[in-house]
């Protein structure tokens, strides 16, 4: 076993987003781990076809497959649109490369989509990985980043086909618990908006300096928790069979024709039960499934930090005006980069480990999200250089 057995469970546990702005909440990732990123290669083509729902599906399956090969253990991850970053013991890379190599089928076979998937090893990082782990919620566990090291691992992977994932690598993964079965969810405002800024300062100190500006601006200016992308009267779940094929499909991986048939079926008739118990607050183990949309908003993960600032928000356009002025002054000033894609609803990714207590859904604006606002991000770094 590994050293470095078990590292994630001695971060400090963190209660308040506040707290993930002070470095001295942060650790660094041990050296014999690997940096893993997914990502959806020629994204912006897609999303020119319609596809973001698919795009954001297949990143939050991959979370669920790294989820599910690596329990009990929660390794640290983040979700980022298009694919997900996360932190791998060496103990369990082998599981992680066989569970990721059945996402790359999934994606390609059922959307139409490349996932890359490289595998980093931490030693070969001039920057550090430093992580630090916050429950939003009881249920929702976040885990945070800094210091560059997904950044550089990100260029890497991108630069170097040595560290993609072998086309040959064993597929063995499991879905379960993974869903993407709710329509899209209209902004409660004018806008939803996906918003990424990041800090153009080498010493985490100062990025999380500024995002603690930018988070005091954000309350100010949006009346940050009034804000939140996801309303209960805007959460309907979908019967649209092309909105279901994603999550119909992972479960049905590797199964019969037959299973894969009547798979989508299922997750209708489901839907069916699911929309009724949440309507007349049905209680089932214990559980009041009137409280299950709420439940899910709490559960969200609409607010995040992988060395860039990421949010999904709705605002009224005037508030979001006066935010994207804010921002466009500090990037005159030289201080940050920001990318920010507006657009009228928002999508989620579900983790359900347990309905009704344990669920963690994934959040991003519709029509490209994420992945639209690190293009004009990266617009503005070009320009810049």
């Amino acid at each position: 076993m590994s050293k470095a057995t078990n590292f994630e469970e001695t971060i400090p546990a963190l209660q308040a987003f506040q707290q993930t702005l002070d470095t001295h909440n942060y650790q660094p990732i041990p050296e014999d781990w690997f940096v893993v990123i997914t990502d959806v290669v020629n994204s912006t083509k897609a999303i020119d076809a319609g596809k973001y729902r698919d795009i954001n599906a297949v990143g939050g399956s991959t979370i669920a497959a790294v989820v599910n090969a690596c329990k009990p253990r929660k390794i640290p991850y983040v979700f980022g649109g298009d694919g997900a970053s996360f932190c791998v013991p060496p103990e369990l890379i082998e599981t992680v490369k066989s569970a990721l190599r059945g996402c790359q089928q999934l994606a390609e076979h059922t959307g139409g989509l490349q996932l890359r998937v490289g595998i980093v090893p931490c030693s070969q990082l001039n920057n550090d990985v430093l992580v630090s782990r916050f429950y939003r919620t009881e249920n929702l566990l976040q885990f945070f980043f800094m210091g560059g090291g997904l950044e550089e691992a990100d260029a890497l992977i991108k630069s170097k086909a040595d560290f993609e994932l072998a086309q040959d690598t064993p597929v063995k993964v499991d879905f379960s618990g993974f869903e993407c079965r709710w329509n899209e969810i209209p902004s409660q405002k004018e806008v939803t908006f996906s918003l990424i800024v990041k800090s153009r300062h080498q010493d985490p100190q100062k990025t999380l300096r500024l995002y603690r500006k930018l988070a005091t601006a954000m309350d100010r200016l949006l009346d940050a928790k009034n804000a939140k992308p996801l309303s209960v009267e805007g959460l309907n779940l979908s019967f649209n069979g092309p909105k279901l094929k994603m999550e119909a499909a992972g479960h049905s991986f590797g199964k019969s024709l037959w299973q894969q048939w009547l798979r989508p079926i299922v997750i209708r008739l489901e839907n069916v039960i699911g929309s009724v118990w949440m309507r007349f607050g049905i209680e089932y183990n214990g559980y009041n499934w009137g409280d299950y949309k709420q439940d899910l908003i709490d559960n969200s993960d609409f607010e995040k930090i992988d060395d860039a600032y990421r949010a999904v928000l709705s605002a009224n356009k005037e508030q979001l005006n006066v935010l994207l002025q804010w921002l466009e002054k500090a990037y005159q000033r030289g201080v940050l980069f920001y990318g920010c894609h507006q657009t009228h609803s928002a999508i989620i990714t579900c983790l359900v480990e347990q309905s009704g207590t344990n669920h963690i859904h994934f959040v991003d604006s519709a029509d490209g999200g994420y992945a639209m606002a690190a293009k004009h991000l990266k617009q503005q770094i070009r320009q810049a250089q």
